[in-house]
């Protein structure tokens, strides 16, 4: 799915939040035949990271079961803008990949069931370095949440309802109200801001 932002409204229903990092949005895909495919998140752009990124499709078939599709951040250790160092035969970062859903499990579209469902099935998995899960923390007070997350050095939040499905369209995930985004300040949300 994709955050949409959040107005100020107020929010019905059990929520969560996790850091907005600030990286470029990653699919880890491990096929029933072990293979391993690394998408970018513009699919209609059919961005194929796999090979650029050998070295992370080998460390997803070392960790990921077969038949498992993650959502994820991929991040560096020196920020975003070293991101696209990633990609070259000599990076200049480490990278790190923060794995927030899981789509498909077992080779089964696991989406319909509920984000805390699915946050489980993440728990169950052998994380290591590079890749991360996130959590996530149960959201009490936005603006406390917000400015933990900023003072950490995150650029904001996502929050996300734990009783939501993964909803996807034709071309990727979906933009949704289950899933909001909040950057940038203290002071409240930012209107528009994405």
């Amino acid at each position: 799915m994709q955050p949409i932002p959040y107005w100020g409204e107020e929010l019905q229903g059990e929520w969560i939040y996790e850091p907005k990092y600030d990286g470029w949005r990653l699919q880890v895909i491990r096929y029933r035949d072990g293979r391993v495919e690394l998408w970018g998140r513009r699919l209609e752009k059919r961005p194929n990271w796999t090979e650029r990124l050998a070295f992370l499709s080998e460390r997803a078939g070392e960790l990921f079961p077969e038949g498992i599709l993650l959502d994820a951040e991929l991040c560096s250790d020196r920020g975003r803008d070293f991101v696209v160092s990633l990609f070259s035969r000599r990076p200049r970062a480490k990278p790190l990949v923060y794995v927030f859903d899981v789509i498909f499990y077992g080779g089964e579209f696991v989406g319909d069931r509920s984000l805390f469902e699915r946050k489980k099935i993440l728990e169950g998995l052998g994380f290591a370095d590079p890749f991360f899960m996130v959590r996530g923390e149960r959201l009490r007070d936005i603006k406390e949440a917000l400015a933990s997350a900023l003072e950490r050095g995150h650029e904001g939040i996502v929050i996300k309802e734990t009783g939501s499905p993964y909803e996807l369209g034709l071309d990727g995930p979906i933009a949704t109200l289950y899933w909001r985004k909040i950057k940038g300040t203290l002071y409240g949300p930012q209107k528009g801001e994405g």
